[in-house]
C-alpha cells in the first residue's frame, strides 16, 4: 500500500543522497577539462532552469540552478561551437578520455573514502561463536515458503520439529534433512514467540539465488557477542579500497550475467532486479531510518554503482565517448563532431524512453506493496 510519510522520507533522503554523488561526479569532469585544456563555459549546482548567476571566474560561469539535484558541466563544444580550439570535440583523443573518465573515477575515491571513515568510525564485528549463538533472519524473499509462512526480518529461530537449534550449519541442516516435508517453526519476535508451519522446498523448486525456504540467515548479534573496531587513517584507506574492489567484482559480476540473461534465456538472472529512482529512493528511505552507518554504506554503493553504468559504452554516457575517442585513437581519422552527437542524442533518447519504462514499474510495485527492487 502506498505511504505518503515513506514515499515523503524517500523524496528527503534520495535527493540528497543522489545529489551529492551526481554533484562529485560532474566536479571530476570540471577539474579534470580544466587541467586538459578544454574550455568550460558553465559549472552549474543544480539542473536548470537557471535561478541565480553566483559570479564569474576564469571566463566559468558559475550558476545556481532550480532542481536541487546534483549539478552539470558545460563545456565548449556541446552547443554547436566547433571552430573553438579549446572546445571538447577539438582536443585530442587522449584529453577527452581523461575528462570522461574523471567523473566515474571521483565517484569510485568518493566509495573508498566513505568506507575509509565507516572503518575508522569503527565497524560492528560479530566476537562470538557462530556456531553456538541463535540465528537470526535477516531477509525475506517474496512469494517464497518464509513468506507464506508469515516470517520476517528480524526474527530469531528457536526451535525446529520441538528441538531448539543453534548455529548457522544445525539449522541449514534440519532444513535440508526436511525438504519437501511441513516443519513446525518457532521464532522470537520482540517479546513474543510465534509458532508457524512451512514447507522447505526441493532442489528443483529452489529459484535462482535463493534457499530452501526463501530467507537469509545470520548469527544472532547482541552487546554481548558485537565489539566496535576501529582503524587507523592508514589501514581504513586500504580497507576502503578493498572494499571498493570487492564491490566493484560483484557488481559488474551480476551486470555481466545480466546482460547473459537477456540474450540467452538459458542464463538464470542475478538475484535482485531493475530498479530507477523510485526503487532507489524508497531503499534510501528505509536505510535512512535504520542509522547513519547503513545510509554511508548505501552512498558508497551508489557511487561505486554511478561509476560503473556511466563507464558502459552506450552513446550519451561517458563509456560511450570514451569508446568514440578511442575509435579515433585507432583509426587516426576524425570523427565529424555532428555526426558524433546525433548518435549521442540517439542513446540519450532510448536511455530516458528506459528510465520512464523502470519509473512506471518502480510506481507501480510501490502502489501494490511490492518490495522496491523485484525478488530483493
Amino acid at each position: 500500500m502506498f505511504d505518503f510519510h515513506l514515499s515523503t522520507l524517500a523524496i528527503f533522503a534520495v535527493v540528497p543522497v543522489l545529489g551529492f554523488l551526481i554533484f562529485i561526479h560532474e566536479l571530476g569532469h570540471f577539474l579534470a577539462a580544466k587541467w586538459m585544456g578544454v574550455r568550460v563555459l558553465e559549472f552549474g549546482f543544480g539542473y536548470p532552469p537557471r535561478m541565480v548567476k553566483l559570479f564569474e571566474r576564469g571566463g566559468v560561469e558559475y550558476t545556481l540552478n532550480w532542481l536541487p539535484f546534483g549539478g552539470f558541466v558545460r563545456m565548449a563544444g556541446e552547443d554547436g561551437d566547433e571552430e573553438d580550439p579549446h572546445a571538447l570535440p577539438n582536443v585530442a583523443p587522449w584529453r577527452r578520455i581523461i575528462v570522461m573518465l574523471a567523473g566515474p573515477f571521483m565517484n569510485l575515491v568518493t566509495a573508498v573514502v566513505i568506507f575509509a571513515i565507516l572503518m575508522m568510525a569503527g565497524v560492528p564485528t560479530f566476537t562470538g561463536n557462530a556456531e553456538a549463538t541463535p540465528v537470526q533472519i535477516t531477509a525475506v524473499a517474496p512469494d517464497s515458503p518464509a513468506q507464506q509462512a508469515g516470517l520476517q526480518a528480524g526474527d530469531v529461530i528457536v526451535s525446529i520439529n520441538g528441538e531448539t537449534v543453534v548455529g548457522l550449519q544445525a539449522v541449514i541442516q534440519r532444513i535440508t534433512e526436511n525438504a519437501g516435508k511441513d516443519i513446525t517453526l518457532v521464532v522470537r519476535r520482540g517479546d513474543e514467540e510465534v509458532t508457524t508451519t512451512l514447507r522447505p522446498r526441493l532442489p528443483d523448486e529452489i529459484p535462482p539465488g535463493q534457499g530452501a525456504t526463501g530467507v537469509q540467515i545470520q548469527p544472532y548479534t547482541s552487546d554481548k557477542n558485537v565489539e566496535i573496531v576501529r582503524y587507523g587513517p592508514v589501514q581504513a584507506i586500504i580497507g576502503g579500497v578493498k572494499q571498493t574492489w570487492n564491490t566493484i567484482v560483484l557488481m559488474t559480476a551480476g551486470l555481466v550475467q545480466l546482460l547473459r540473461g537477456l540474450i540467452s534465456p538459458k542464463v538464470p538472472a542475478p538475484e535482485g532486479g531493475v530498479g530507477g529512482l523510485v526503487a532507489i529512493g524508497r531503499i534510501t528511505a528505509e536505510v535512512a531510518r535504520q542509522g547513519w552507518r547503513n545510509l554511508l554504506n548505501l552512498t558508497a554503493f551508489l557511487s561505486i554503482n554511478l561509476a560503473i553504468l556511466n563507464l558502459l559504452p552506450i552513446p550519451a554516457l561517458d563509456g560511450g565517448r570514451i569508446m568514440f575517442a578511442l575509435a579515433e585513437m585507432i583509426s587516426r581519422r576524425r570523427i565529424p563532431p555532428e555526426k558524433e552527437a546525433l548518435v549521442h542524442m540517439a542513446g540519450f533518447v532510448i536511455l530516458i524512453g528506459f528510465m520512464i519504462i523502470v519509473t512506471f514499474m518502480d510506481i507501480s510495485n510501490w502502489i501494490a506493496g511490492k518490495p522496491p527492487i523485484p525478488g530483493g
